[in-house]
């Protein structure tokens, strides 16, 4: 896979201190060619390490530091900035510009990129993008090879490279300034969040902030439903912290999760559901006491029957309180 004047590149390269990368886990059909490069690599050089996988996801790729993924493979154009990022692991190079806007920022955010290895700008973004999320942790960077990934890349809707994605929402097509970049990171409004980013915020521990933000807002963040939802327990439970902490510090505020609850109700499966009762019994009235009682009948699974039991004691408590 690495022909001789790449290896020769990959040897010369020296950085300060020895590196080991891991490497994601996955079922996908690439996993095979990640393998392939790593232990090529390995063969070329003695300043770089690569552990075996362990670490499952959707999409192989090296993990050069927890908030860093990079999901392609570092030939042609991407060898130059993957060997720099490397490097930048460990000393990052930053503008004092923006090393200050770095340090102003104090919630996590996902960062996407898109390349593709024969597009002439796509180095540079990775250049700019790995020194910053390895100054940064709350920076999340995940480097995508569009074109090895097609399926990743139409789900995204991606029609260029690069293409830089910020919580799922915002993107930029091109070339862009890491001072454009931080700005639009800085200036995020809170309450339109991606779900995937409260659950960075939620893993990173930090249920308090999404608790006051969405107190101060007198709002329930569209993401925030999504962690409810999730299809991960730990995620579900961060969440019913947060719901707790609502319903004891704003109740009213709590309620407005009701409605929302009991629509999704029917479409999932069965610890979700139970998970939604718990929820309902924190933050509902007797309205949705009512909707309980009808929605979890006697043929209902039989946890979904004591969950149901146990939110109806705890609105009931609530009314006599």
């Amino acid at each position: 896979m690495i022909d001789d004047s790449t290896g020769k590149i990959i040897r010369n390269f020296q950085p300060e201190e020895q590196l080991t990368v891991r490497i994601r886990e996955t079922g996908h059909p690439e996993q095979r060619n990640f393998l392939a490069f790593s232990k090529d690599f390995e063969n070329w050089s003695d300043a770089v390490t690569f552990q075996p996988p362990q670490t499952e996801a959707d999409l192989p790729g090296f993990i050069l530091k927890e908030n860093i993924v990079f999901s392609a493979l570092p030939l042609s154009r991407e060898l130059d900035p993957f060997l720099k990022g490397l490097a930048a692991i460990k000393n990052p190079v930053l503008f004092p510009e923006v090393r200050q806007m770095l340090d102003r920022i104090d919630l996590p955010c996902s960062l996407t990129l898109y390349i593709a290895l024969q597009c002439p700008h796509c180095p540079g973004m990775v250049e700019t993008l790995i020194p910053m999320a390895a100054y940064c942790p709350k920076i999340n960077l995940h480097i995508i090879d569009g074109s090895l990934f097609p399926e990743k890349a139409n789900e995204d809707k991606i029609m260029a490279a690069p293409t830089l994605i910020l919580d799922g929402e915002f993107r930029w097509t091109g070339a862009v300034a890491p001072e454009e970049i931080l700005s639009m990171i800085l200036d995020r409004d809170p309450s339109a969040l991606s779900t995937g980013t409260l659950k960075n915020i939620l893993e990173a521990g930090d249920a308090d902030w999404i608790t006051h933000e969405m107190i101060a807002s007198q709002s329930i963040f569209d993401g925030f439903l999504g962690l409810l939802l999730h299809e991960t327990w730990s995620v579900r439970l961060g969440a019913m912290v947060v719901v707790e902490a609502i319903a004891e510090q704003a109740p009213a505020l709590a309620g407005q999760l009701a409605p929302q609850l009991m629509a999704a109700f029917e479409k999932k499966d069965i610890p979700v559901q139970g998970d939604i009762l718990y929820a309902l019994g924190e933050v509902g009235d007797e309205n949705t006491a009512a909707w309980i009682s009808q929605a979890v009948g006697d043929d209902a699974h039989d946890d979904l029957k004591d969950a149901a039991k146990d939110a109806l004691a705890a609105i009931a408590e609530r009314r006599q309180s």
